[in-house]
C-alpha cells in the first residue's frame, strides 16, 4: 500500500504548478517527496535521507543530506508546494459540497516533554494533555483547509481564518456549541454561508434580537425549534447538523494513521505544522485511492 500511495503522491507532486527555485541542486519537489517518505513510514527525515531505506524502483532523484533538508523545509516555496499539493489532492473529490464541517483535533505530547511551545489543554471529558490542536474545515471525509493551534487555544479563536475560507458561494457549516458567537455567525455569512452550531443549554430557547444576530437566530431555529415541545422538531436542521460525523470520521481516520501522538522528533510549531501538513495529504491521497478518484 505505502508504494502504490508514494506513486500516486509523486505524480501529484510533480504535475502541481509551482515555480520552483532557479539555480538550486535538490528542487522543492524534491525535498517535499523525501519529507513526505519520512511520514508515511512514522520516521524522522534523517531515515529518509538514507538510500538504503528506499525501494530502487522509487528512487529516481539524488537524495538530500539531513541538514539540506532541515534548511529548505523552512523555506517558503516547500510550504507553498505544500499546501498547493493538498488542494489539488482535495480537488480530486469534485466541486465544494453544501455542507461543511469544522472542528478541532488534539495532537498530544508525553507529560514530560521538553517541547516549551507545548500548551496543557483539554482534549475531552476530564482530560487534560499537553501538546498542540489541529483545527480544520472539512469537505466530507478530506480535510479541505486547516490551521494549527495551542492545546489551550479555544476552538472559536481560529474559526474566523477557517470560515474566512469557505467555498462553493453558499451552503452551511457545521460545528458543535464551542463556535456558538455573534461574531463566528457574522463570519460564516459573510462568505455566504449559515453556520449551524447548537446553542448552550441556557440559551437554547432564547430569541433576543437585540443581541443575537439574524443568522444566530436562523440557527437557534434550525436546532431549537419553537415546536420541539409539540413533537415536531426540525428535521432539516437534525439533518444538517448530523453531519458533524464526517469530519469525526475523518479525525478518527487521521489518529489511525498517525495524527494523533506526537513522536519524539516532531516537536514545535514548525515541525508541528509540517507534520500534520504529511499526514493530512497522504490521508486525502488514501481517501481518493478508496475512492477510486485517481490511480
Amino acid at each position: 500500500m505505502e508504494a502504490t500511495l508514494f506513486r500516486v503522491l509523486y505524480r501529484h507532486v510533480q504535475s502541481v504548478a509551482h515555480p520552483g527555485r532557479p539555480r538550486v541542486q535538490f528542487p522543492d519537489r524534491a525535498i517535499v517527496l523525501v519529507y513526505l517518505w519520512s511520514v508515511l513510514h512514522d520516521r524522522p527525515v534523517s531515515w529518509a535521507c538514507d538510500r538504503r531505506n528506499w525501494p530502487a524502483a522509487l528512487l529516481a532523484f539524488e537524495l538530500p543530506s539531513d541538514t539540506t533538508m532541515s534548511r529548505r523545509l523552512r523555506t517558503v516555496g516547500v510550504r507553498q508546494l505544500l499546501e498547493r499539493v493538498l488542494l489539488a489532492a482535495s480537488d480530486l473529490f469534485g466541486p465544494p459540497p453544501l455542507v461543511k464541517a469544522i472542528d478541532s483535533k488534539p495532537m498530544t505530547v508525553g507529560a514530560y516533554s521538553k517541547d516549551a511551545d507545548a500548551r496543557r489543554g483539554r482534549v475531552g471529558a476530564g482530560q487534560m494533555a499537553r501538546g498542540y490542536r489541529l483545527h480544520a474545515l472539512t469537505h466530507g471525509r478530506v480535510v479541505r483547509h486547516w490551521t494549527l493551534g495551542a492545546m489551550n487555544d479555544h476552538d472559536a479563536a481560529h474559526a474566523p481564518v477557517l470560515l474566512a475560507r469557505l467555498e462553493g458561494g453558499g451552503g452551511y457549516a457545521v460545528a458543535d456549541n464551542a463556535y456558538d458567537s455573534n461574531a463566528l455567525h457574522a463570519a460564516a455569512a459573510a462568505a455566504g454561508h449559515q453556520l449551524v452550531a447548537p446553542p448552550k443549554a441556557a440559551e437554547r430557547h432564547v430569541r433576543d434580537g437585540r443581541y443575537n444576530t439574524p443568522q444566530r437566530l436562523r440557527a437557534l431555529d434550525l436546532l431549537a425549534s419553537p415546536l420541539e415541545s409539540c413533537g415536531a422538531p426540525d428535521r432539516f436542521g437534525i439533518a444538517l447538523y448530523n453531519h458533524r460525523e464526517t469530519v469525526e470520521s475523518c479525525f478518527g481516520e487521521l489518529s489511525l494513521t498517525g495524527l494523533n501522538y506526537l513522536p519524539a522528533w516532531v516537536r514545535g510549531p514548525r515541525r508541528v505544522a509540517l507534520w500534520a501538513a504529511g499526514k493530512v495529504l497522504l490521508h486525502t491521497l488514501r481517501c481518493a485511492i478508496r475512492q477510486r478518484l485517481t490511480a
